[in-house]
């Protein structure tokens, strides 16, 4: 439409429409293009996040499970030691989890004597180390990406209002211009009104065609 608008201005500007609005209009598009890519972007990382979450999620709360069943047993005659492994178990947040795992690594590391003893693989201990940071990064972008969701959809938002404004007035302005010009109004209708009326020009050549056909 703006395209279209360019070329109409000789028409549309001594009716009051005011050049430089088109321009203005140009910015506004572009701005939105931009802020809507940017927000579909930040929604699609945020869905991408949940995903992985929800598959890897399970396998980390088994490892959990796994180094508190092995360290009650290997740590039973340690109050102290039971008295950690009593704090760490207090949370149940997803957030709480990673840090369990981080918190029960480091704990095996430095009581890994005990362990060892009832054959327990202490290599699971940096496994846990590990995957509390990767997971806590995934978490991240699960949770901590909300204020971004929102931020960015606020810009969307604000680019839209702004470009809805000034293409319903050049809308209001081509509409009257050309009304009398069943064609070149189109340019200046909804994409859902241009799509009936080309749908309309299609039926009618249908009809058209089979009465060509019947004739003949």
């Amino acid at each position: 439409m703006i395209h279209v608008a360019k070329d109409d201005l000789p028409k549309l500007t001594p009716l009051g429409y005011a050049a430089e609005k088109l321009t203005k209009l140009e910015v506004y598009v572009g701005a939105l293009v931009v802020s809507q890519s940017t927000w579909e972007t930040v929604v699609t990382v945020k869905r991408e996040a949940q995903k992985r979450w929800k598959l890897d999620a399970p396998a980390m709360f088994e490892l959990i499970s796994d180094l508190f069943e092995n360290m009650r047993f290997a740590y039973r005659n340690n109050e102290d030691l039971q008295g950690i492994l009593d704090e760490i178990s207090e949370g149940d947040s997803n957030a709480d989890a990673i840090m369990d795992l981080a918190r029960l690594g480091t704990l095996g590391n430095n009581n890994s004597g005990p362990l060892t003893d009832i054959g327990f693989d202490i290599e699971k201990c940096n496994t846990a180390l590990s995957e509390s940071e990767r997971m806590g990064a995934l978490l991240a972008e699960v949770n901590g990406s909300m204020y971004d969701d929102d931020e960015t959809k606020v810009i969307r938002d604000k680019a839209y209002t702004l470009t809805k404004h000034y293409v319903d007035e050049l809308k209001e302005y081509g509409k009257f211009v050309f009304r009398k010009d069943e064609e070149h109004v189109l340019h200046y209708s909804s994409k859902y009104l241009r799509d009936r009326q080309a749908e309309y020009r299609r039926n009618q050549q249908e009809k058209e065609d089979t009465q060509e056909e019947a004739v003949n």
